[in-house]
């Protein structure tokens, strides 16, 4: 009955309804007066029956029921009138909760698999449609499965069927991707629900299937993995603390966790929380047995018969059982002649092998090589590594480097200094030695009967920009101020900014007080990479410092600098570290105020849980096209015990010089550098590419922009574009993002005078996998499994993830929801003029009956 009032009601108002339709009685009333109103009823049925029969027998029996029959109507029809009968309509819908789909975005997804054993390659053959010999050969990433499996809609809606899905992406953070609301079903009548499907039966049935699996393709997102890192803990820990409605969590992962927190203890809290983990583990669970070069570097420019590092780096993946591995691995580092107008390699000859101890768990092995070259030209190293038995792939066991470039010409220094220190007579005892560094000293104390010392000793300081323009790199140990004008140090000005000079300037106890606060000298201010404080701030603090001047200060290393290349004993920067540790302190250092905000400190003094306090030691900067170096301390001489033979004192000085002159190039273009904030960066970092450009007058360069070429060793070549600095003519600054393993070069092309291109000394640099990626990428089948168990839920393989629907709970909230209620005469107006009209002709009729049998 209430169907049929439903469906009039709606073809008079042209409207369907929502939900049920419900009568109910808006004035009847509850609990005794219940007892009343039957006893109403019953007295008027009574009463209606008792009086006709009472009538005069001139009406016939069955009138007088008649007329009984249509007062009784008239009378329960006014007694429904006064009960107030109204229409609400019900509808009853299903709030299931939250699904959140957690999915491992990191580099590892990127790789593909080489499945040993058959059976797993046939079951995600048939699980996932992709070829088996397919992904034998690894030529689908994990990325790319995940992908195929979860763009079959049958198995998205059985998970809609459990609750609103939320798509989250994580690697070493946590990214919201999507959220794909629940299948929902809103519970009608029997007949209602018959109703609705003869009605959505009219549209053919393959045309709405496919707009359904449209929607849900287009409401996921393909995994894209880009991630340098593995952090599930984090990321089922802010999937627990946004556990609003969340009923269960799907973890798809190889499970190779990287982060610092344990994810065992956080699926222990979701058992308590009652929020089962459903783990879905992708990959191979046997470490591949594989040996790869991922890496070789070396420098861009070396000196004849100047030692340098081959650095090599190379990943072995877990070669199986103990008795397969071997204890070592032999390589071999390859030396190619390059034709420098070719390009072509001319030649190659081995020049060392070396047998390398191999891991028992699999992992990186590092690999440095001394070398040095005699003949002067361009050179490149390849490192190849012997196969192994059962090595599926062996194209990635050698790798070559970039060029190398072996200038023959000598690095032209003057040495300058007040008196002659420890550091002084050790410092240039070692530029004199060297066979690719001509040294001329200027000693200000040497009496002036006495040669100066030095391979190309002079009789004067240089007074004009051409004869100091001869030299590469002036280093200054503590000058005496007495000997130097402003057009002196206008003159130093010149050398470092439109020449690319070097400057070094050490601090010393006796003269660089009065050296740096001379309103003569001040151009020295400019020129060196520290900011200086007044003449009182410099007293008050040496005087302070004179009073523990027996004590030994820490020479702090600043970590993120130690890639300097003025630091770099050793290619391993744990090593490196260490090898820094081993140096003596320091007993004094100049007062300065900080480092400029363009240079970088590398050394401080001070106290590592105070550093903003620390006085910067040892700071490196640019003036110009010029490189400088500041050390606020002697005493270097300290050093020479360390290591063996001097080795690391050595080093440091050698360095020292090589950086300073590393932006003036011997050979190529003067009118300017470009240079990297590191020479080593993990895929994903910011790359900053800073250069200072002369023009054809080698003045600073004014353009807005220009543009830098950088190449990889696979042939590759992209454009940069660095914006000029604002207030800061000639220099340029731009940014890129490590993208691609390899080694790169970056340069620029400069409009020379003679009209033809001339590029810039191209800075070398390399892109590699981050390490916490590499080392190990096989299936964790093992973590994924207790991660499963501690929470209450279950692990499944990929191929399996088609039952993972089934297990996940059903928790289903039914929520219902009634429309206000209306009276019935309420819902037309022509049921309103029945209503009242139906009475009024009753009474009619009876009174019509009445009249003709005389019962008036």
């Amino acid at each position: 009955m209430l169907l049929a009032l439903q469906n009039v009601l709606a073809q008079s108002t042209g409207e369907k309804p929502a939900g049920v339709a419900r009568l109910q009685w808006a004035n009847l009333p509850e609990s005794w007066g219940v007892f009343v109103l039957i006893a109403i009823l019953a007295a008027i049925v009574f009463g209606c029956f008792w009086l006709y029969r009472r009538e005069m027998d001139i009406c016939p029996m069955p009138i007088k029921l008649l007329l009984a029959g249509i007062r009784l109507t008239v009378l329960l029809m006014l007694v429904a009138m006064l009960l107030k009968p109204s229409i609400f309509y019900q509808q009853i819908n299903e709030i299931k909760p939250n699904v959140n789909l957690v999915r491992d975005a990191s580099l590892s997804f990127a790789r593909g698999d080489k499945y040993r054993e058959q059976e797993n390659i046939k079951r995600l053959a048939q699980a996932t449609g992709v070829a088996a010999d397919q992904i034998a050969s690894g030529d689908v990433g994990r990325a790319d499965l995940l992908n195929k499996l979860l763009g079959d809609p049958k198995i998205v809606e059985a998970i809609r069927n459990k609750g609103t899905i939320q798509v989250v992406d994580f690697s070493d953070g946590t990214q919201p991707v999507a959220v794909i609301p629940a299948i929902v079903n809103s519970t009608t009548e029997a007949s209602d629900s018959d109703a609705d499907d003869s009605q959505a039966d009219d549209s053919p049935e393959g045309e709405k299937e496919s707009d359904s699996n449209s929607l849900i393709r287009d409401s996921i997102p393909d995994l894209v993995p880009k991630g340098l890192g593995t952090d599930i803990w984090q990321a089922l820990r802010e999937s627990i603390d946004d556990s609003t409605r969340l009923s269960s969590i799907i973890l798809v992962s190889d499970g190779q966790h990287n982060g610092s927190e344990d994810p065992v203890e956080i699926a222990k809290r979701a058992l308590a929380l009652d929020i089962p983990i459903f783990v879905v583990g992708i990959g191979d669970p046997n470490p591949p047995k594989n040996i790869a070069v991922n890496e070789i570097f070396v420098r861009d420019r070396a000196y004849p018969d100047e030692p340098f590092e081959v650095e090599a780096m190379l990943q072995v993946s877990s070669l199986g059982s103990s008795t397969e591995i071997p204890e070592n691995i032999s390589v071999q580092l390859v030396e190619q002649k390059i034709n420098a107008q070719t390009g072509k390699t001319e030649s190659e000859r081995v020049i060392e092998t070396r047998e390398l101890p191999v891991p028992n768990q699999g992992g990186r092995i590092r690999a440095d090589f001394q070398q040095t070259i005699s003949e002067p030209g361009r050179y490149a190293y390849k490192l190849v590594a012997d196969g192994i038995e059962g090595e599926t792939n062996t194209s990635d066991n050698q790798r070559r480097s970039s060029e190398l470039e072996v200038v023959d010409e000598k690095v032209r220094v003057l040495l300058i200094a007040g008196e002659s220190s420890w550091d002084y007579q050790h410092v240039r005892v070692l530029l004199e030695r060297d066979p690719n560094i001509a040294v001329s000293c200027w000693l200000q104390s040497m009496d002036e009967t006495r040669p100066q010392e030095g391979d190309e000793p002079i009789q004067r300081l240089p007074r004009t920009i051409e004869e100091l323009g001869k030299y590469n790199v002036v280093l200054m140990m503590d000058p005496n101020p007495n000997e130097f004008d402003s057009q002196w140090v206008d003159m130093l000005k010149t050398f470092c900014r439109n020449k690319a000079g070097g400057v070094f300037y050490m601090a010393g106890p006796k003269f660089t007080g009065e050296f740096v606060t001379l309103n003569r000298l001040s151009g020295v201010r400019d020129v060196l990479p520290v900011r200086f404080g007044t003449t009182d701030f410099i007293a008050t603090t040496q005087a302070l410092a004179s009073a523990t001047s027996d004590k030994t200060g820490n020479m702090l290393l600043v970590p993120h600098n130690m890639d300097h290349p003025v630091l770099s004993f050793h290619s391993d920067p744990d090593e490196n570290m260490r090898r820094w540790e081993q140096m003596p302190g320091i007993y004094w250092s100049f007062p300065v105020i900080s480092g400029k905000p363009t240079a970088r400190i590398l050394m401080e003094r001070g106290q590592q849980q105070n550093a903003e306090d620390n006085q910067p030691l040892l700071v490196s900067g640019r003036f110009g096209a010029g490189t400088v170096l500041y050390m606020g301390f002697q005493g270097t001489f300290r050093w020479r015990p360390a290591g063996v033979q001097a080795q690391f004192f050595d080093r440091f000085w050698v360095q020292v010089v090589r950086y300073l002159v590393e932006n003036r190039s011997l050979q190529g273009s003067r009118r300017g550098f470009i240079e990297s904030d590191k020479s080593e960066y993990e895929l994903g970092d910011r790359i900053s590419l800073l250069s200072r450009l002369l023009d054809g007058q080698y003045r600073p360069l004014t353009e807005p922009a220009v543009e830098a070429i950088v190449r990889s060793d696979d042939g590759r070549k992209q454009k940069i574009e660095l914006r000029r600095l604002p207030g800061d003519q000639g220099r340029y600054e731009g940014l890129m993002v490590a993208s691609r393993t390899g080694n790169y070069e970056a340069t620029i092309e400069l409009g020379g005078d003679d009209s033809e291109e001339k590029l810039l000394d191209p800075i070398p640099f390399r892109i590699v996998t981050p390490k916490v990626e590499s080392n190990a990428f096989w299936l964790n089948e093992k973590l994924l499994s207790e991660i499963a168990t501690q929470s209450g839920g279950k692990y499944f393989r990929l191929d399996e993830i088609s039952k993972l629907p089934d297990a996940l709970p059903t928790l289903v909230t039914r929520a219902e929801f009634n429309s206000p209620p209306e009276p019935l005469w309420d819902w037309n107006k022509y049921l309103r003029f029945f209503a009242f009209l139906i009475p009024v002709v009753l009474l009619s009729i009876e009174w019509t009956l009445r009249k003709w049998y005389k019962l008036l």
